[in-house]
């Protein structure tokens, strides 16, 4: 009998407590604060993110959100500009000093994602550790299984699961995908700051079958991602660490960064892909973040997206509670689909700067 009962009862049940997830919790308990929040995250260690770098405008979104001192105080490391060699051989500097808020952020992710997640308890969110198993329709809105974490009722859900897109997955809600990028990373062990241009800056560079990203990281070390399309990757066995460090040995700019650097472990993978649910949510869900859509981390959008999402979902979910309106709901989906076909416009353009390997599957399918 006891897979009948409801845990407990809660009006907004969100999964995922990332940035996404954090923020929407954070802002509900800012122009809500009656609303019963529950913050639910599995918990599991993540792998490094690909949006492991901010831009500058993510300050004024943390401001909004009472956040911006804490931010300062965590001590992530300063970034003035990124580099890039890209439809050409030579670096080209994209300064940060040209924005009103001048200063970009390396971000160590956990301590970021924790100091989100942290403030939306202290304003009242519940936090849970738990994984959704299921949701189905029920009286009360939306009924979560969570396994042995319980099962509960939520007047609203939203969805900030993601790249993994859990909810869309249960509920096999299908997606508008667009290409198959993934990521193929490898960690180093950095024991001193490399004497080449970049050491201090996110360095890219284009390639036949791809583009390389590179950075410094927390804990003296460094990252080095290649990134291509799942089918290429697979015929280049990149997988594998002696071909991948093969494929670093040609660039121009990367592998000079790396040279000195111990390898940690072989290559990781995971998706970079683009694609966007849109609309597609049943009512009573709002997807965020990645989740509801996910951009190329050439955008560098990735976290600066999640946390504007996480407002507008809040805002529109208050306009229902608070009076009932429905409308807000509509205009969120509306601002994200816009957002989408802007991202698309601008990804397409900036693709076409690159036009070197005009024959390579890799280039053609973007151009």
């Amino acid at each position: 009998m006891r897979s009948n009962l409801i845990d407990a009862g809660v009006d907004v049940f969100i999964v995922g407590a990332g940035p996404a997830g954090a923020a929407a919790a954070i802002s509900l308990s800012q122009i809500a604060p009656h609303l019963r929040v529950c913050l639910a995250d599995a918990g599991r260690d993540r792998p490094f993110r690909v949006g492991e770098s901010v831009p500058p405008p993510i300050k004024p979104f943390l401001d909004h959100l009472g956040l911006g001192p804490a931010f300062i105080q965590a001590d992530h490391c300063p970034s003035f500009h990124t580099l890039s060699a890209w439809g050409g051989q030579e670096l080209i500097g994209n300064e940060f000093f040209l924005y009103v808020h001048n200063t970009g952020w390396r971000l160590d992710r956990d301590r970021f994602d924790r100091m989100l997640a942290d403030e939306a308890t202290r304003l009242g969110a519940k936090p849970l550790t738990a994984t959704v198993r299921s949701l189905s329709p029920c009286a009360q809105g939306w009924r979560i299984d969570c396994g042995a974490a319980g099962k509960f009722a939520a007047r609203f859900v939203i969805d900030a699961s993601g790249r993994s897109a859990l909810l869309p997955r249960l509920l096999k809600i299908p997606s508008v995908k667009i290409d198959k990028l993934v990521a193929c990373a490898v960690f180093f062990e950095q024991q001193s700051v490399p004497d080449a241009p970049g050491a201090d800056a996110a360095v890219i560079e284009s390639f036949r079958d791809g583009w390389w990203y590179s950075a410094a990281i927390p804990g003296s070390r460094r990252v080095a991602m290649l990134m291509t399309d799942a089918d290429i990757a697979r015929q280049l066995r990149i997988s594998q660490l002696p071909a991948w460090m093969a494929y670093l040995a040609e660039t121009r700019h990367i592998q000079p960064l790396i040279a000195s650097c111990r390898p940690l472990a072989p290559p990781a993978f995971w998706s970079a892909a683009s694609r966007n649910f849109g609309s597609a949510y049943p009512f009573g869900i709002l997807g965020i973040g990645d989740a509801i859509s996910s951009f190329d981390p050439l955008s560098s959008q990735g976290i600066i997206k999640a946390i504007r999402s996480g407002l507008f979902a809040s805002y529109a979910i208050a306009d229902y509670f608070l009076r009932n309106d429905e409308t807000g709901i509509a205009r969120y989906y509306a601002l994200m689909n816009r957002e989408f076909d802007a991202y698309l416009t601008t990804r397409h353009e900036y693709y076409r700067q690159e036009q070197r390997w005009p024959d390579a599957p890799f280039w053609n399918r973007r151009h």
